[in-house]
Order: structure tokens, then sequence, then C-alpha cells
């Protein structure tokens, strides 16, 4: 089974199902799992633009003919044509423009928690650092047999390890709040598309 990356977020996404999990985002050049590289200079003629348009110009030429009924008739439906056509291209852009709104929800709600993330684990890089000359300073100590120098690095040790601790239970608790806003963005997302 292979994998591709989601272009909209980055999720890691088996190129079988075609959009993301986690976003919902299409995946683009996939397609049941072939890549498709196939261009299209043609495409299929809109039924409802041709009927219009031969609506109309039967009505004209039904005008042309002082056939007046008629032609009131042809241009009344290709003026109906015409609205419907308009409508569900409205329709298409809303629907477009909420698919858009509600990607932005997801991108923004898993953006700012990527900013406190990013926070958090330089923090924790840090402790870590602080932790590793904490090991050094009782390496030394040991080594010099120097005893009040041991035993305040192994209380340097253990105060860090705690906050160490701390720290990572604060990113672990950050990672579920990010999860479960994508998850409400998601959801709203999907409510409203309906």
């Amino acid at each position: 089974m292979s994998v591709v990356e989601c272009p909209a977020c980055g999720a890691t996404v088996a190129a079988e199902l075609g959009s993301c999990g986690e976003c919902g985002s299409p995946i683009p050049g996939t397609r049941d799992g072939v890549e498709t590289r196939v261009r299209r200079f043609w495409s299929a003629p809109d039924l409802g633009l041709l009927a219009g348009v031969a609506l109309a110009v039967a009505g004209i030429v039904l005008l042309g003919a002082q056939a007046w009924l008629w032609a009131a008739v042809a241009l009344a439906l290709a003026a109906l044509v015409f609205l419907l056509r308009w409508e569900a291209g409205r329709r298409r852009t809303g629907a477009a423009v909420a698919r858009l709104s509600a990607h932005r929800r997801v991108v923004g709600a898993r953006s700012r928690g990527q900013l406190e993330l990013f926070r958090l684990r330089r923090e924790l890089a840090e402790l870590q650092a602080e932790q590793s000359r904490a090991y050094q300073e009782l390496g030394r100590a040991t080594h010099a047999d120097d005893a009040t120098s041991a035993n305040a690095a192994t209380a340097k040790i253990d105060d860090v390890g705690g906050r160490i601790q701390l720290k990572e239970a604060e990113i672990g608790a950050l990672l579920g709040e990010i999860r479960e806003r994508v998850r409400q963005a998601q959801g709203t997302s999907r409510t409203s598309n309906t």
C-alpha cells in the first residue's frame, strides 16, 4: 500500500483513498491508488447551456416568422433554463466556498496548536540539555569524590527530570487538544456541507 502526503494539511494518507482523512481535501494525482496523467482537452458539452441556446435561437426564429405565441413560449423556456443554470452554478459556488471555509477552520485549528507545540518542544529540548549538563556535573563530582557536589547534581537531575515529565505531559495534553480542535472543525465542516 502506497502512502502520500496531503498537500493541504501534511498528513500521511493511503493513496488508495483519494482524499485526506484528516482534513477531507482531495489528493491530486491519485485515483484508486493509480496515478492519473490524463489531460482533458475536450469536456462533455453542457446540455443545459445547449438547450437554453437552442430555445433562445428558436424563439428568435419564431419571432422572425411572426409566430408570437410560440416565440414567447420558447424565449420564456430559454430564460427558465438559463435561470436554473445560474442557480445551480451559484449553489456549486456556495458549496465550494463552504468547503474552503471548512478547510480554513481545520488549518487554523491545527496551526494555532502547532505554534504552541513548537514552543513546548523547544522548552523540552532546553530542559533535556539542562539535564545533560547536570549528568556531566554528577560525573565530574563522582570522579573527584566530592559527595556534596554529587548530591547537589543528583538533586538537580531529579528536579529537571520532574520538570521534563511535566513538560512531556503538557505536550501530550496539547496534542490531544489539537486533535479535538481539528475533529470539531471537521465536524462543523461536514455538517455545513450537508
